[in-house]
């Protein structure tokens, strides 16, 4: 169901206590969280995961600054001690120290704002920030919350569960194939990881960015490559002839191709046949990421060597569960020890997010099919609306040819959709009444500025704003995830809006 009015700012969706979500209903709301403006913290308790530390996380964080000597020092609640033992390699601080207790790890570091931020970039990138639910439980164990938050948990073989229903779905024989990890970030670091291991003794270290990616995928390649001053973006999706021109003048340098399949934002699908025959001829492996539209919509599977998920988006659709999948295709070579790569790299999920993940996955094929046929209905009157711009989706002109070589049926057009207005973009978001914040893919249709929460430091200046539109970004876009509301409920929020 639609809002009638504006969640309040810093209200968790959905409702729970792992929500992934957290509603920015005004413009002057995403600026000033983009600011760092105390007003607007004082009101946001909660955010997506990998970026804003749990309520759970603190509270673990006050305990143990009573339990351990130096109490002012901060302290960083990992994932796992593997990745704690990263943390501590990558700030490379003598005055560091590994802290344990009753299986939660983390790391002691002096209070430094510049080593805090290091830290806190860190965790974001590779999915390293301890699990919410795995914070719960440690809280209940030791008295401080006195019950878990309740939910609904699937009682049984909670990951065969779901497994089966994505193996078909990432198209490989053997669910040996697929390896799970804490977060769909956690996925694609463990798929960069294995990919390095494999070609850097052959002197492989560089990589293509195909496409504008997610910008935690960018920052793993540009901070954490070996050579990552050697790393190419090649923003045209479709400009196959520049992607050729780079891998003949140094046909021995790329490790791989990493692309999503559509991208983020502009929804857009390149010739994946010709990328993958250049990748195959110069020896690259081609990591492809399909969860903007979700792999129930498109197979790219024949295209990629490693599939990377998000099960966060339309997989855990109620919008409480972080995860993702890493999957490796029957033709990817080398296959056995990348994937042992990639499961020595993953983040295992913690059991209670997989029972989560599993009472839900039963609404992961219903929720696609209806979303597809909003979408279709949604995207036909905006683009007769005379105060819309653009509209980008699957079927958009550039991308339709493409796009349809990997759609599952004629429909199978995804939930994601982004626009720019004729209009100034402070009133039409203002006035929109859907759940507005970052994520996307589950029940409730949420839209967001994206650039704003994505890109900030370029959006915010007149250099950046240049740039963005050099490369075909408008900074004002929306971007916008249409859930299980019915389409006319959708179109009315957008009517609304659009007419005021």
């Amino acid at each position: 169901m639609i809002p009638t009015e504006q969640i309040p700012l810093g209200t968790r969706i959905p409702s729970s206590l792992h929500a992934v979500s957290v509603s920015l209903p005004t413009m002057a709301d995403v600026i000033g969280y983009e600011k760092r403006e105390p007003a607007i913290l004082a009101l946001m308790n909660t955010g997506y995961p990998r970026f804003v530390k749990h309520e759970c996380i603190r509270e673990i964080e006050r305990f143990w600054q009573s339990l351990f000597d130096c109490p002012n020092d901060s302290i960083w609640l990992t994932a796992s001690e593997e990745i704690a033992q990263q943390l501590a390699v990558h700030l490379d601080c003598k005055e560091s120290k590994y802290l344990r207790h009753q299986n939660v790890s983390g790391l002691r570091i002096p209070d430094d704002e510049q080593l805090n931020q290091q830290s806190k970039l860190f965790l974001q990138h590779v999915g390293g920030y301890l699990c919410s639910r795995q914070a719960e439980d440690y809280l209940v164990s030791n008295q401080i919350r006195k019950a878990q938050f309740p939910e609904e948990t699937f009682e049984g073989d909670s990951e065969a569960k779901f497994i089966g229903v994505l193996q078909p779905l990432l198209n490989v024989a053997d669910p040996n194939d697929i390896a799970l990890s804490n977060s769909g970030m956690n996925a694609i670091y463990a798929a960069f990881q294995a990919v390095n291991a494999v070609q850097r003794p052959k002197g492989r270290n560089s990589w293509i960015k195909l496409g504008w990616l997610y910008a935690d995928t960018m920052h793993i390649l540009d901070k954490l490559s070996i050579q990552r001053e050697s790393n190419v973006d090649v923003f045209d999706v479709f400009d196959v002839e520049q992607l050729e021109s780079l891998l003949s003048e140094r046909p021995e340098s790329f490790a791989g191709i990493i692309t999503e399949t559509p991208t983020n934002p502009l929804i857009q699908t390149m010739d994946l046949d010709r990328i993958r025959s250049l990748a195959t001829e110069y020896g690259l492996y081609l990591v492809l990421d399909p969860t903007i539209a979700s792999p129930a919509n498109v197979d790219v599977s024949r295209h990629a060597d490693i599939l990377v998920n998000s099960l966060t988006k339309y997989a855990a659709n109620q919008g409480d569960v972080i995860m993702g999948a890493i999957a490796v295709t029957p033709h990817c070579p080398d296959r056995n020890l990348i994937l042992a790569e990639i499961k020595e790299h993953a983040i295992p999920p913690y059991q209670r997010v997989i029972d989560r993940l599993a009472s839900q996955i039963d609404g992961y094929l219903p929720l696609i099919e209806q979303i597809n046929a909003s979408t279709i209905r949604i995207v036909e009157y905006l683009e007769e609306h005379p105060k819309i711009e653009n509209v980008h989706w699957a079927l958009e002109s550039k991308s339709r040819e493409n796009f349809e070589k990997i759609a599952r049926s004629p429909l199978s057009v995804g939930g994601m959709i982004s626009f720019t207005l004729k209009d100034d973009i402070e009133q039409f978001y203002d006035r929109f009444s859907v759940s507005k914040g970052p994520s996307f893919g589950m029940i409730h249709s949420l839209a967001c500025p994206f650039m704003y929460l994505a890109h900030f430091d370029l959006v915010s200046t007149d250099t950046g704003r240049a740039y963005l539109n050099s490369i075909g970004l408008n900074p004002e876009l929306i971007r916008f995830s249409i859930g299980a509301e019915p389409a006319e409920d959708i179109i009315e929020a957008l009517n609304r809006a659009l007419e005021s």
